[in-house]
């Protein structure tokens, strides 16, 4: 369950790259890593303040993919605008290596939003969600039987998101198993219909599962799916 997570955010990091595509071919390839830290710091937070203000005008919720890459795109001129030290490493398009270290900053302002900027995981999430549903392929009668099963999941774990934050991811993935087996239970005749008999013992099929249900609770609870991938090894 952990590495379905885990690969379940790394679908929505990927999904939500174009997003700061501007991000990723304006950096400066002689940037250091104090000065890129401090930078995804800054960028991140002024994005995410941004980003609040819109959700308040257009709720973010009814943008399509291309309307949040233009948001995006827009948002990123303006915190540039309003940031002497990014203005300077603009001036440094062109530079070798410049496209590699920009892709490296815009990923890395994507993954710490991810972490810390609510309204900006709401955004991820929905994208993603989307699009993972797309690419696994969710036939309308899976949606339909595991719809109320990421909705449970949400349900059960959004009151718990403040507690989970104080646990060690091991520990929050020991509580992740037991929801979601008391939330798969009910369900189990169904589930071995559409999936086959053998459903709860192919640990393929189960990771498949896993995938479908997290893309579903992604939209409706992203403030709890973040919580169960470690982002520092999100690569690995």
């Amino acid at each position: 369950m952990k590495n379905t997570i885990r690969r379940v955010i790394v679908l929505f990091i990927f999904v939500a790259a174009p997003l700061f595509g501007r991000a990723q071919t304006t950096s400066s390839a002689a940037a250091d890593s104090v000065t890129q830290q401090r930078l995804i710091q800054q960028v991140s937070a002024d994005m995410c303040r941004r980003l609040e203000v819109e959700n308040q005008k257009n709720p973010l919720s009814k943008l399509s993919k291309t309307e949040a890459e233009q948001l995006f795109s827009r948002l990123f001129l303006q915190a540039a605008a309003s940031n002497d030290e990014l203005a300077t490493f603009l001036t440094k398009i062109g530079e070798q290596g410049a496209r590699e270290q920009g892709e490296q900053l815009g990923r890395q302002v994507g993954l710490l939003m991810m972490r810390e900027c609510p309204v900006g995981q709401q955004l991820f999430m929905r994208l993603g969600g989307e699009q993972v549903s797309q690419q696994q392929g969710m036939r309308p009668e899976e949606t339909k039987l595991l719809q109320p099963i990421a909705t449970a999941m949400c349900r059960d774990l959004t009151p718990r998101v403040a507690e989970l934050r104080k646990l060690p991811l091991a520990k929050r993935m020991e509580i992740l198993t037991d929801v979601m087996g008391k939330n798969l239970k009910p369900h189990a005749k169904q589930l071995s219909q559409l999936y086959g008999a053998d459903i709860f013992l192919n640990k393929e099929g189960m990771e498949k599962l896993g995938t479908k249900i997290a893309a579903l609770m992604a939209p409706q609870c992203p403030e709890v799916l973040v919580l169960f991938t470690d982002f520092d090894k999100i690569d690995r």
